[in-house]
């Protein structure tokens, strides 16, 4: 994942993912989002105090602990995700 405005990791899932959810414009720290025209998954360590542009990201879910580790990888950082049951 590439590193965008020191406040976010994205990267490109290796497939799109079907769009749906509720647009946003705001975001937390350790939310996992969809941002659908990248179409890129983004992982927020960090809060900026910007708002999200249209058309806006879907929360995917939430990272709960260890977030705060994305901040000392000025680049791109290697991430794999899986969902959870």
């Amino acid at each position: 994942m590439d590193d965008l405005l020191t406040r976010e990791k994205y990267g490109h899932p290796p497939r799109s993912l079907a769009a749906g959810g509720k647009p946003q414009f705001g975001y937390e720290i350790g939310n996992v989002a969809y941002w659908s025209p990248g179409p890129d998954i983004a992982l927020f360590y960090a809060h900026d105090g910007q708002s999200i542009p249209d058309p806006g990201i879907v929360i995917l879910g939430h990272i709960d602990s260890g977030v705060d580790a994305f901040k000392k990888y000025d680049g791109t950082v290697d991430v794999t995700i899986e969902a959870i049951d």
